[in-house]
């Protein structure tokens, strides 16, 4: 279901250019970026949970042996935070579920810059379900709503078995309208102009807005010398879509057929004021083939993006999947009502005071329950507040001695951040309050990861053969991976003395 076939050497791309406007290519590339998004952003919430764990478990071991009055064993109490955090496992929830849960343990902890990520990982919650149905809408893009089919046919790449699913979506979806006009240009081009009138119709009943319809249902009529209806069709087309170039030039070489040559002058004019160099082209392109008069439009990248997220039995299975791959537990129609009802406990827990939760002081390390926070939103206990408000000229024989418990803990702090950041980065940075660092790098970490493990490459559909970039973008994660890693051997997230 997570990958598509591939339509080798069926087209001729012979330019970059066209290679980006091929929109197979181009599903393909942007799924894959999209899905590595997706990827780079589950895993790095992950990796900020552990780190939370991490810089917190010390105060909840704190809190307990405090609330136990120091009777119960120090392995006790850990085993107690271990199941604290682990609770979600019993229910065979998703690792998604586990981020959210450790917000929720941990919320007392947090200063405001890490409650804001937990906002912003609620928000991911609220749109998991859109989130997924994108990313299902790449992963089943050639199985479903006949794509592949109406891309192959629509661009001269068809064979029978694209014909026989076409004619079957027919006739099992008659209120599908880009089928028919599929169907219809295939009859234009094998001469069954009549029949291709009636399939137009059909659907322009479906869509009777749609310019490009009306431009292939003035081809049809003109190839049955319906010429004042055929003039007409191109000329709603014009205008529904002025700026359109092909249904300007359409009708000057219709006008053209019917000997009234001024209106074909017109209408050239009309078409190479607004792209000149397109219009050269399409006159130098009927020069060299006297068989080509009449311009057809393909499906535009727009209509083919959505026709690739419209709902179908497929999608919503594989969207299902992706989603419950994450969360687990509940189904993908709940996750609204999940991220409703994560913003309401999180209310709740806003509530609580303050000081029933252990804070470490960030800048001489003490643990405390009465403090204040510093003017960037970090723990800071009373003592180091009296400093900071105290005038220089009152410094006293405590104030030296306060000075050296924070210069002591600041050098403790910057080996102990330093070493775990060769452990994880980012993590000495969360540790020490270095939000911004700490995010960055953990967000290029798993990057890297994600580069690394699946070469970049989540699906394929339509990619033309000899196209093979996954060992390059491995490489490109190892190199990046690297200077991750020289960038926190040269940069510790905090430096001594400063």
């Amino acid at each position: 279901m997570f990958g598509s076939l591939t339509l080798g050497n069926l087209m001729s791309i012979s330019t970059l250019e066209a290679l980006y406007t091929y929109w197979p290519f181009a599903a393909a590339f942007i799924g894959n970026s999209y899905l590595f998004v997706i990827a780079t952003t589950v895993l790095t919430f992950i990796l900020i949970g552990v780190c939370l764990i991490v810089k917190y478990a010390p105060n909840m071991l704190n809190d307990l042996k405090t609330t136990s009055n120091n009777e119960m064993p120090g392995l006790a109490l850990k085993l107690w935070i271990i199941l604290l955090l682990a609770f979600p496992v019993f229910f065979d929830a998703g690792p998604l579920w586990f981020v959210l849960w450790w917000f929720f343990v941990l919320w007392g902890y947090l200063t405001s810059t890490e409650r804001r990520i937990a906002y912003v990982f609620i928000s991911l919650v609220l749109m998991s379900s859109w989130i997924a149905h994108v990313g299902a809408g790449f992963l089943t893009y050639s199985q479903t709503n006949v794509n592949k089919e109406i891309f192959s046919i629509d661009h001269n790449m068809g064979s029978p078995k694209d014909v026989l699913a076409i004619s079957a979506w027919i006739q099992n979806n008659k209120a599908d309208a880009e089928p028919l006009n599929t169907r219809a240009v295939m009859e234009i081009e094998n001469k069954n102009n009549q029949a291709a009138v009636s399939l137009l119709s059909r659907s322009l009943s479906l869509e009777p807005n749609s310019s490009r319809y009306y431009n292939h249902l003035g081809i049809a009529l003109a190839g049955i010398g319906k010429n004042s209806e055929a003039i007409k069709a191109f000329q709603n087309a014009a205008t529904i879509d002025p700026d359109n170039v092909i249904y300007h030039y359409n009708l000057s070489r219709i006008y053209q057929a019917t000997y009234n040559y001024s209106q074909a002058e017109r209408s050239i004019r009309k078409a190479s004021t607004i792209d000149p160099e397109k219009v050269r082209a399409l006159l130098d392109d009927e020069t060299g083939n006297k068989g080509k008069r009449y311009i057809f439009e393909h499906v535009p990248v727009w209509e083919q993006l959505a026709r690739q997220m419209k709902p179908s039995e497929d999608l919503v299975k594989t969207a299902d999947s992706l989603w419950y791959l994450g969360f687990g537990i509940f189904g993908r129609n709940r996750a609204l009502y999940m991220g409703l009802g994560a913003l309401l406990i999180v209310f709740l827990l806003r509530h609580i005071p303050e000081e029933k939760f252990t804070k470490r002081c960030n800048r001489c390390g003490n643990l405390y329950y009465a403090g204040t926070t510093s003017k960037l939103g970090y723990p800071m206990c009373l003592q180091c507040h009296w400093i900071e408000t105290k005038p220089k000229k009152q410094m006293n024989s405590f104030l030296t001695i306060k000075a050296e418990e924070i210069k002591e803990y600041r050098a403790i702090s910057s080996s102990f951040a330093w070493k775990h950041d060769f452990i994880l980065p980012g993590l000495g940075s969360f540790i020490v309050n270095k939000h911004g660092k700490a995010l960055l790098r953990l967000t290029i970490f798993c990057a890297s990861l994600i580069l690394i493990i699946t070469g970049g490459r989540f699906l394929y559909s339509f990619i033309p053969s000899g196209i093979e970039y996954t060992e390059f973008v491995r490489i490109t994660g190892i190199i990046l991976l690297g200077l991750l890693y020289w960038r926190v051997y040269k940069s510790p997230p905090l430096k001594y003395g400063v």
